[in-house]
């Protein structure tokens, strides 16, 4: 617990250098979330072609991990892995494990990497849902349910998964070990993000670092120039990120 407890306090020190890094990137940032040993890693690794440790074990990604990935479309993406979620987590290390998902806040969408051939799924599910709404994730961010795990469902069950995912929108089956379904997904992210974007010129005071930060989070800024009363800031936005950005 202690040793969990320092590599976490570690990952919190270094959230300010990954966020400062990701603000230079103009590309919109895909959060992969999920109870732990849900597959993320794995599919991580799917979609980038990186080698990120993928064990079936607690935390076995603590520090969040960040790739950029063409999409079908040819546009680009970073790709986010973080910490597993669990349920009943140890008061002393609530703060910490929460700190390190703060990369979820600032997302573009979020992919909820279920294991859909656990028993207790459903369950995993509503943990993850419950931690997003805590962690004061905006109910606009659009999100993907992900069924991964696929190769360890038998052919019944995987025909009754399919029917179900067909009545819903957004949610796609796929084994990330055996690459099933990850085209589909893949081709399902470009659809979400390739909105129309425009161009605006914003003006904010000294008083608003606080605004002025959710845009570079949000990379969403062309250009900044310091004026003496505050910030001349130049956006490329979505209809959906100006909506958001108001009520900042």
């Amino acid at each position: 617990m202690i040793r969990l407890k320092r590599q976490l306090d570690r990952v919190v020190k270094t959230r300010e250098l990954h966020r400062a890094a990701r603000a230079k990137v103009p590309f919109p940032i895909v959060a992969l979330v999920g109870y732990t040993n849900a597959g993320k890693s794995t599919l991580f690794n799917r979609v980038t072609g990186a080698e990120v440790l993928a064990k079936d074990m607690l935390f076995a990604t603590l520090d969040p991990t960040m790739r950029a990935v063409v999409l079908p479309t040819a546009a680009k993406i970073i790709l986010s892995d973080t910490v597993g979620f669990i349920s009943d987590l140890p008061t002393q290390l609530v703060a910490a494990f929460r700190a390190t998902l703060e990369e979820v806040l600032s997302a573009d969408l979020i992919l909820h990497v279920r294991d859909i051939s656990h028993p207790e799924t459903a369950e995993q599910a509503a943990d993850v849902a419950d931690i997003l709404q805590s962690l004061g994730v905006s109910a606009d961010t659009p999100q993907i349910e992900v069924w991964n795990k696929l190769d360890l469902v038998d052919a019944s069950a995987r025909e009754a998964l399919a029917a179900q995912a067909a009545q819903r929108s957004q949610v796609f089956p796929v084994s990330a070990l055996t690459g099933e379904g990850i085209a589909a997904l893949l081709a399902a992210v470009s659809a979400l993000l390739d909105e129309d974007r425009h161009e605006a010129t914003l003006t904010l005071a000294f008083t608003e670092g606080r605004r002025r930060a959710w845009l570079h989070d949000h990379n969403v800024v062309a250009a900044e120039e310091e004026t003496p009363d505050g910030w001349r800031i130049a956006v490329r936005w979505t209809a959906r990120q100006e909506e958001r950005f108001a009520k900042v």
